[in-house]
This record gives structure tokens, sequence and C-alpha cells, in this order.
């Protein structure tokens, strides 16, 4: 009888133990899976790219994968927004430049985000911020991209003043 006991129990803590997430292994989401392809010589890209793994690819991913939903069982069914992709499967290419450069520059401060994001006002110029929404591009489809110009294109348009009301910097 105890040997069918311990039998038991060893299966089950086999089980359990292989059901979970290696979280102490974070090696797959550390290391660089499809990082947008930069001239070296480009040195605006470049000092985005630097700027983008200091600041921006602890949340959202090395390769713009955003944040691993095994991490938090169930947080969209509860109604709670994870740290979002960058990459050619999330929603960034849904969104003009002026409103990428807003959201760096000033932060999300909703209850509904697990993971609040700060602003970065105070570690990037405007044209940083810039160059960090340009690097983040290159995880995108030429369609993505084309149709995020015609959205920047249209807000432009829409919205005269904004460059006057959010820049510290003229970005000609």
């Amino acid at each position: 009888m105890k040997l069918v006991y311990l039998f038991c129990i060893t299966i089950l803590l086999v089980s359990a133990c292989q059901s979970q997430p290696d979280l102490l292994n974070l090696s797959d989401t550390v290391k660089p899976e499809a990082v947008p392809t930069i001239d070296p010589s480009n040195d605006v890209l470049y000092a985005a790219q630097q700027n983008y793994n200091k600041y921006c690819a602890h949340c959202h991913g090395w390769a713009g994968d955003g944040q691993p939903q095994v991490t938090i069982e169930n947080a969209e069914k509860l109604g709670y927004h994870t740290v979002p992709r960058h990459d050619e499967y999330g929603h960034t290419w849904q969104h003009p430049d002026q409103i990428l450069f807003e959201v760096v520059k000033y932060g999300i401060q909703n209850p509904t985000n697990l993971y609040p994001m700060s602003p970065y006002e105070e570690n990037l110029s405007d044209e940083e911020i810039f160059g960090v929404v340009d690097y983040i591009k290159g995880w995108w489809t030429d369609d993505q991209r084309r149709h995020q110009a015609n959205l920047t294109t249209q807000f432009e348009e829409n919205n005269p003043f904004w460059a006057d009301e959010n820049l510290d910097e003229d970005r000609s």
C-alpha cells in the first residue's frame, strides 16, 4: 500500500511540475527573436534601437512580442489589458505616430492596465521618442506601414495644432 501511495504522489508531483510554466528560465523572453534589421550607419535608428532596448524591451519584449500571456492567466477575460505587442500581431500599427508619441511621452495611467506605462518625457527627447516609434515600425508588414502612414497623415490634417501643443522641439 505504501508503494502505491508513493507512486501516486510521485506522479502528481511530476505532472504538477510539468504543467507549470518555467518562470525561472527567462531565456525565452530575454533573447531577441526577430529584431528589426537596421543599417548600422543610420545613427538615428541605431540610437532608437538602444533606447527601445533600455526603456521598452523589458515590458514590450526584445522582439516586440509584448507581455507573455502565460504570466497573467485570464487577464483579458477579467477586463485587464496586458502590455501590448509592437510586432505585426499587435495593434500598435493601428495608431498614428502622434498617438504613439503621446503614449511614450506622457505614459498611460489606466486602471484596467495591469502594468501602467510610465511617462518617458524626462528620459527621451521628442526626437528620440519619434526614433523609437520609427524603430518599432520595423516589425510591421509593408501593408501595415502604409496603413499607419495614412493614419498619421489624416491625424495631422485633422489636428493642425497638435505639434504646437505637444512637441518641445521642431521635428523638421
